[in-house]
């Protein structure tokens, strides 16, 4: 499995926002906007708290709201690997299905944990997103499907608390 190696942020050089509803407003645009970078960089173990709009999306991905959304996301993929190939026809990347289909209980099971009441880091919630939205992870690139099992339970240490 690839990682992009990004460079450890410093503290965010902008002045910190006032807690007017403005600079609320544009802080929460501009996590909005760079949620990518910020996701691959808590995946990547960053500390949430090295910059403010870092510490905004460990904060969201936290959430359940963002959590059952990255489970049913998860389950969603198993379901797609389970559809015969004629059913799976679309302009979405198509699921390495053996690779799911032998990894089903662990997908499974951490949708389940993240669905649970439980607290989780943020950084599992990233890595699995990072999975998820990256057409070349093993959830979708058949030369990466040996390392299905690597990025399954590179999601659960990432969600120890």
């Amino acid at each position: 499995m690839k990682h992009l190696h990004l460079p450890i942020p410093r503290r965010d050089p902008r002045p910190a926002d006032k807690g007017t509803a403005v600079d609320s407003l544009r802080r929460r645009l501009r996590v909005r906007l760079s949620h990518r970078r910020l996701d691959r960089g808590l995946a990547d173990g960053w500390p949430p708290e090295a910059f403010d709009d870092l510490s905004l999306r460990a904060a969201q991905l936290a959430g359940l709201h963002t959590r059952r959304r990255v489970a049913a996301s998860l389950r969603g993929l198993v379901r797609n690997a389970e559809l015969p190939p004629a059913a799976r026809l679309g302009s979405a990347v198509p699921v390495c299905r053996s690779s799911v289909l032998r990894w089903r209980e662990g997908l499974l099971g951490l949708a389940e944990r993240l669905d649970g009441p439980a607290p989780v880091n943020p950084c599992g919630v990233a890595r699995a997103l990072v999975l998820l939205t990256d057409g070349g992870s093993p959830f979708y690139n058949p030369h990466e499907a040996q390392q299905m099992g690597q990025a399954v339970w590179w999601v659960a240490d990432g969600l120890q608390p």
